[in-house]
């Protein structure tokens, strides 16, 4: 019976081995190559926490570390249609020096150059604004920047791109570590903007003027573009499955690494990202910008106007649903902005006051 018994609980050992090996293995390799040490291994098996993507971990600055403009070259995620053209525009006038398409558009005769430079593509109408000859919304553009030592050279103040875990990857390294930040909107205000901007945007590449024949619900139910957060920073495409590892994964990615602002919060969150960028606002040149984007006069309006779909309604519940991962990581991203808060406004509060002095 003793040798029957010993059998019994070889046998259980083995069979527990072999289930914990299964567990171990059945992780894919996605989520596998975030896991860098075997305590991180045992501990994802044990609680699921989910570390950071290691592109962001390794090469961007923590975003609850001091800032330190003169040592970092910010990148900006410019999400589409929440917030990143007006972004662009305030820290033109701002006179920051920007990285974006505008580097390379034909007509500015600069998209064959072999070395990097700045120019002010408009400034003969009086419109100072400096471009790096580069552009960082493209792969090929993203790697023709870094052959040409783009971060390195210290030449730009703010990246923007739409494409941050390719750009973070390719574009900084662990010599030369960055400072990640950007705008957020609701998914579904998002989304609902897209359908009704790219009805009328003619000079778009993915101008879809069909879609004026169709509701909101009914789009919904054929765009494939769906959870374009959470699958932009897991480096997928529209063709691959997003999934919870990869929203988990978002989130940790923000919490550790990003400077969030939100659309709704536009002019706050744009003080929280001067701190980052070391931007004196007291200046006067600096608070005429700030002024004519934010000031008491100016009308607050939407470069593209459209009706508003009703939160709840048949077409806002479809969206939701199909976007559930991205709604998820937008209720995270609300709570993510509250904490920053008050890390950013004692930082806020200390370049004023030292601009003043």
């Amino acid at each position: 019976l003793r040798r029957k018994g010993a059998a019994v609980f070889v046998g259980l050992c083995i069979v527990a081995t072999i289930l914990f090996l299964f567990d171990v293995f059945s992780i894919s390799m996605n989520e596998r190559t975030l896991l860098s040490s075997s305590s991180d291994l045992h501990r994802y098996l044990k609680e699921k926490v989910y570390p950071a993507y290691s592109w962001a971990i390794d090469f961007m600055k923590p975003a609850n570390a001091p800032p330190l403009p003169e040592e970092e070259t910010v990148l900006f995620w410019h999400i589409p249609k929440s917030g990143g053209t007006t972004a662009v525009a305030i820290y033109a006038c701002l006179g920051q020096t920007i990285v974006n398409q505008v580097g390379t558009i034909p007509k500015f005769g600069h998209d064959q150059d072999k070395e990097l430079t700045t120019f002010q593509p408009w400034k003969k109408w009086g419109v100072n604004t400096t471009y790096v000859n580069v552009d960082t919304n493209t792969e090929p553009g993203i790697l023709r920047a870094k052959e040409m030592g783009l971060v390195p050279s210290g030449i730009a103040d703010v990246i923007f791109t739409t494409e941050p875990h390719f750009a973070i990857e390719n574009l900084y390294d662990s010599s030369h570590r960055g400072r990640a930040m950007a705008l957020f909107r609701h998914p579904v205000d998002r989304l609902v903007s897209k359908f009704f901007y790219l009805q009328v945007a003619d000079w778009e590449v993915t101008y879809a003027p069909h879609w004026k024949r169709l509701s909101v619900l009914q789009w919904a139910e054929i765009n494939r573009e769906n959870n374009f957060m959470v699958m932009k920073l897991a480096g997928k495409t529209p063709r691959d499955e997003v999934t919870e590892v990869d929203l988990q994964v978002a989130m940790e990615t923000i919490k550790r690494r990003f400077i969030v602002g939100l659309m709704d919060h536009m002019e706050e969150s744009i003080h929280h990202f001067n701190v980052v960028l070391g931007i004196d606002e007291s200046k006067e040149e600096n608070k005429q910008c700030m002024d004519q984007f934010f000031g008491d006069d100016v009308v607050k309006r939407n470069s593209n106007a459209h009706r508003k779909i009703k939160r709840g309604s048949p077409g806002w519940r479809a969206i939701a649903q199909k976007n559930s991962l991205d709604m998820r990581l937008y209720d995270f991203i609300l709570e993510v902005y509250e904490e920053q808060r008050e890390f950013l406004e004692p930082h806020s509060k200390m370049t004023t006051a030292l601009g003043q002095s």
